[in-house]
C-alpha cells in the first residue's frame, strides 16, 4: 500500500512540476506577445511619422530644386539681355545732327488752350530708345539682384556692385539720367535728347565703353564669374532640418523596417 501511495504521490508532483513549467512558459509567452504587440504598434506609428517625413522632406527639396531652378534662369535671362544692350550703346554713334533732330509745334484751341508738341527725328528717336533700352536692362539687373539679396552674401555683394551708379549721379544728371538710391536709373528724355543734338561725344563717354556701358559690362562678367556660387545649396539652406530628416529617413527607417520584419519572424515560431 505504501509503495502505491509513493507512486501516486510521484505522479502527482510530476503532474504538479508540468503544469507549474506549462504555466510559467505560457506566462512568458505572453509576456512576449505583450511586449511585442506594443513594439509592433509603435514601430507602425513610428513607421507612418517617418513616412510623412520622408514625403515633407522629398517636397521641401522639390520646391529647392525649383527655387533654384527658377533663379538661375532669371539671372540667366537677365544677365544676358543687359549684355546685350550694353553691347548696342557701346558701338553706337550718337552723332544724329542738330537739323531737324528735335522739331517743336505750338497750337493754341478756340478756347485758348496752348498745346506744345515735341517731335524727334529718326535718328534721334533711335538713339533714345537704345539708350531707354540699355537703362530698362540696367534696372532689371539692379531689382533682380536687390531682391534676391538675402539668399546669399554672394548675391549682397553683386547688388551693392550694381548699385554703384550712385557714385557718379552727377555725371549721368548732366545728360538726363537720374540716379536712384538703389542704384537704378530714370531718363528724362527731354533733357537726354537735348544732350544727345547739342553734345554726343559726352553721352558717348559717359554712356560708352568709358562710361555705363563698360561699367555694366564688368558687372555682368564679375557676375557670371560666381554664378555657381550664387545660390546656396540645400544642406546649407535648410540646414539641421535636412540632416535631421535625412537621418530619420535614411538607416532609422530601414533598422525600424527590420525589427518588424523580425518581428512577424517570431510571430510564426508561436
Amino acid at each position: 500500500m505504501s509503495t502505491i501511495n509513493a507512486l501516486n504521490s510521484s505522479l502527482y508532483s510530476t503532474d504538479y512540476l508540468f503544469n507549474s513549467v506549462r504555466q510559467k512558459n505560457q506566462s512568458s509567452t505572453a509576456q512576449l506577445w505583450s511586449a511585442y504587440g506594443s513594439f509592433q504598434s509603435n514601430a507602425t506609428s513610428a513607421l507612418s511619422g517617418l513616412t510623412e517625413i520622408n514625403t515633407n522632406l522629398k517636397s521641401v527639396l522639390s520646391s529647392y530644386d525649383d527655387a533654384k531652378s527658377a533663379f538661375s534662369s532669371e539671372f540667366s535671362e537677365t544677365m544676358s539681355d543687359l549684355s546685350t544692350a550694353a553691347a548696342d550703346v557701346k558701338k553706337y554713334n550718337f552723332s544724329v545732327g542738330k537739323e531737324g533732330a528735335i522739331t517743336t509745334k505750338t497750337e493754341t484751341d478756340k478756347d485758348g488752350n496752348v498745346t506744345t508738341t515735341t517731335t524727334y527725328s529718326k535718328e534721334l528717336q533711335t538713339a533714345l530708345d537704345t539708350v531707354n533700352n540699355f537703362v530698362e536692362k540696367y534696372n532689371s539687373a539692379v531689382k533682380f539682384f536687390g531682391d534676391n539679396s538675402s539668399v546669399s552674401k554672394r548675391v549682397e555683394m553683386i547688388a551693392t556692385t550694381f548699385g554703384d551708379t550712385v557714385y557718379r549721379a552727377s555725371s549721368y544728371s548732366s545728360i538726363g539720367l537720374t540716379t536712384n538710391s538703389d542704384g537704378s536709373l530714370s531718363v528724362n528724355e527731354a533733357k537726354l535728347a537735348e544732350s544727345i543734338v547739342n553734345d554726343p561725344s559726352k553721352v558717348s563717354n559717359i554712356l560708352g565703353k568709358d562710361g555705363l556701358a563698360g561699367k555694366a559690362e564688368s558687372h555682368i562678367s564679375f557676375a557670371n564669374s560666381q554664378a555657381d556660387k550664387l545660390f546656396p545649396t540645400a544642406e546649407k539652406m535648410l540646414g539641421n532640418q535636412l540632416d535631421t530628416a535625412a537621418f530619420y529617413t535614411g538607416s532609422a527607417y530601414r533598422n525600424i523596417s527590420s525589427l518588424t520584419y523580425m518581428g512577424n519572424l517570431i510571430n510564426m515560431m508561436f
